[in-house]
């Protein structure tokens, strides 16, 4: 397991106090997720990260990330490796274009099933399936999630997004659950610095709207800080939009 934590403001913002110094930040979590951290922002449009491999509660590299990291949206991820050595490339979220992505879960069978992990790969289209550096199912998702996106992939509007995790989710589940012990859990967050969006697939997950002129919106793995916190369903979506509204509901929603 893994730990996500995304915000997104109405305005540059940083978010080194929930990272960093509330009630049950992303640092304390490292406690049980040790195997490294990752911290992503924008600059100019272009994903900012910063990684370690150490606990990142034992690394105050962490927390200096933390403070750099000010802009509309931010990411962070605390690894517990369920897959995958614990070094750099390996480490989340995963950046590629505009897009950074961090997953919290594990593809079922992937470990032990070199047929799943070919099936997957076999599903990342071959402009992007050169982009793979590491050895986590994690990656394998970003790549799979982008090439749902298609041709709408620098530009997509949140609806898109929705749809290509829902897709993403499809087409992991279906090829690795069969057979499986436990179903993959799947818990996705991506942002291209425009907007957020986060799916809900066997992992605990939770949404914060505060109230304001920060119109901030924050999505975790578990409550930071003071709320009043909400938890996603499983099966469930949450996302805003470039404009900053906010849309929940059923990651597949139902056909008209």
């Amino acid at each position: 397991m893994c730990r996500l934590y995304g915000q997104r403001s109405a305005a540059t913002a940083g978010a080194a106090e929930p990272l960093c110094v509330s009630h049950n930040a992303l640092r304390f979590q490292s406690h049980v997720h040790p195997h490294g951290w990752g911290v992503g922002w924008w600059r100019a449009g272009r994903p900012q990260v910063e990684r370690g491999v150490l606990p990142a509660h034992a690394d105050q590299a962490f927390c200096d990330a933390s403070h750099r990291a000010r802009s509309r949206v931010v990411l962070a991820h605390v690894r517990d490796a369920s897959v995958g050595a614990v070094t750099e490339r390996n480490t989340h979220p995963f950046a590629h274009g505009p897009w950074l992505f961090a997953h919290n879960g594990t593809v079922a069978r992937f470990r032990r099933s070199a047929r799943v992990r070919a099936a997957l790969e076999a599903e990342i289209a071959p402009s992007l399936r050169r982009n793979l550096h590491g050895e986590t199912d994690s990656e394998r998702c970003f790549y799979l999630f982008l090439s749902r996106l298609g041709r709408s992939w620098r530009r997509a509007t949140l609806a898109e997004v929705r749809r290509a995790l829902a897709e993403t989710t499809r087409i992991v589940s279906g090829l690795a659950d069969p057979g499986a012990a436990r179903p993959s859990s799947l818990n996705f967050l991506v942002s291209d610095g425009r907007l957020l969006a986060a799916a809900r697939r066997g992992r605990t997950l939770h949404l914060l709207r505060q109230p304001g002129p920060s119109g901030r919106v924050v999505i975790a793995s578990e409550p930071i800080g003071k709320g009043p916190w909400r938890e996603v369903p499983d099966g469930g979506f949450v996302g805003v939009d470039p404009r900053g509204r906010l849309v929940e509901g059923a990651l597949l929603p139902p056909r008209p």
